[in-house]
Parts: C-alpha cells; sequence; structure tokens
C-alpha cells in the first residue's frame, strides 16, 4: 500500500508483495497475487498485473502467503492517489460497513452461509440507497457479487471444499469475510459506478467466545488508508517532487 502511490504500477504492486512476504520467512506465495488497478479491480481473480494505474483509481490488491503449510489469504482496496472520491467514498463505506457487520456475527454455532445470507440483505440495501441498484430485491446484484462472503481458510485457499457452507462453526476454525462489489464498464448502472472494484477480506479465527481478526493491523478504513499514504508520500519528499514536475512541464 504505501509504495503504489511512488510505483503505480501493477506489477510492481505485485513484486513488492512477493518480496516482503519471502523476508518475513514466508515460504512461497498461497497464490498468484492479484492487483487490479481499475476497472481490472472488477475482475475477479484478475491476474495479468501488467497495466498501469491510472491517477484516481482504485486498486484491489488480493494476497496470500504460505508458512508451515498453511495459507493466508487478505484483500484490501485503495486509491494510491491518496485520496478516495466521493463516488468511491460512498461504495467502499458500504463493503466496509458489510465486512464489520458480517465478521460480528463470526462465532461458534453461526454458519457462513447464515453470514452470507445476512451481508446479501445489506449489500442490496445499500446499493439501491446509492443507486447502484433500482430496488433492494434486484438479482442484479448477483451479477455484480457473484462469490460467498467468505471460505474456509487453512492448508488449502479454500479449505476444504468438501465441507459445506451450512456447518456451524467451531472454535480453532479459520474463515474469510470478503464482501465486494465489481461493477463491468458496461454494466446498467448509473455511469459513476462503471469500472470500479471493491473487495475488503480478513482472516477470521473463530474462538471458544467470538472471534478475533488475524488480519485487524491492515487499515481498512478511509482515513487511517488516506492518512498512511498522504503522511508516507511527505516523508519521501514526494510532494515537492510532484510540484517541480509539474513545474517543468
Amino acid at each position: 500500500m504505501l509504495h503504489s502511490k511512488m510505483y503505480p504500477e501493477e506489477s510492481i504492486l505485485a513484486a513488492k508483495m512477493e518480496y516482503e512476504s519471502k523476508m518475513r520467512g514466508a515460504q512461497r506465495m498461497a497464490f498468484n497475487p492479484v492487483v487490479g488497478g481499475g476497472s481490472n479491480g472488477a475482475v475477479i481473480h484478475y491476474s495479468r498485473n501488467d497495466q498501469r494505474i491510472k491517477d484516481g483509481d482504485l486498486v484491489l490488491m488480493d494476497v496470500g502467503c504460505e508458512l508451515h503449510g498453511y495459507g493466508s489469504d487478505l484483500t484490501r482496496t485503495w486509491p494510491p492517489c491518496g485520496s478516495f472520491s466521493s463516488v468511491q467514498e460512498a461504495l467502499y463505506n458500504l463493503i466496509l460497513q458489510t465486512n464489520k457487520e458480517s465478521v460480528k456475527l463470526c462465532r461458534p454455532g453461526s454458519s457462513i452461509r447464515e453470514i452470507h445470507n445476512y451481508s446479501v440483505d445489506v449489500m442490496c440495501k445499500g446499493l439501491t440507497e446509492i443507486g447502484v441498484l433500482k430496488d433492494s430485491k434486484s438479482n442484479s446484484y448477483h451479477e455484480l457479487n457473484p462469490t460467498a462472503i467468505g471460505h474456509y481458510l487453512g492448508m488449502d485457499v479454500h479449505d476444504s471444499s468438501t465441507i459445506s457452507c451450512d456447518c456451524p462453526l467451531k472454535p480453532g476454525v479459520v474463515i474469510t469475510i470478503e464482501p465486494g462489489v465489481y461493477i463491468p464498464s458496461v454494466f446498467d448502472v448509473p455511469e459513476r459506478y462503471r469500472g470500479i472494484g471493491i473487495r475488503i477480506e480478513d482472516e477470521v479465527l473463530i474462538t471458544e467466545t467470538g472471534y478475533e481478526v488475524l488480519t485487524g493491523s491492515m487499515p481498512k478504513e478511509i482515513k487511517h488508508i488516506e492518512s498512511l499514504l498522504n503522511n508516507y508520500s511527505r516523508g519521501l519528499g514526494m510532494e515537492n517532487q510532484n510540484t517541480m514536475e509539474a513545474a517543468s512541464t
């Protein structure tokens, strides 16, 4: 996230993520990093990672690494330019709200299916309120997000496909909570929302009394993301550099 302002390139961010993971002890990546800038972020499991991220666009990064046979899976979405537009903020806050409310439902006895159904209700209502959907019962939502709210996580990234999402969660189980919306550039929604992809994915451990967010140290609040990006760039002197470049042109 920190380097995206100086190096707004999908390939560089993917390489940086792999480098940092292995420098910190990861044995390998759990899957090929997904780094989608702009409309590429609306492509689920996008893997080309070869485009420059345009100024003002968001970048969606889905990454995971392995250690001692166990995998991780985390997604964050942010604007490398340092600030969300009003349209991006409206969509992002809805995804963030859904993420937080879904995490609170993670407890022994609950199930991924129950959490998913709740998240769909929250998303449909929110997307209708901001004008993406025409009504909260529209089937169009599933075209904007055909995935589940999450999956089991362990020795495989999707661990395991043989365990039903209806199974009651037990202490010690790790799942992901990953609400998102993926709006193609040609989709029938107001133009301001087209070509935007946003996902916020956390790893959640089910405990005896509830849950623990294993990825809780990764910023996901807008104010924290913008502060991180802008304070970091000031520390590098990028504001002066950008001013000089603008003056020279």
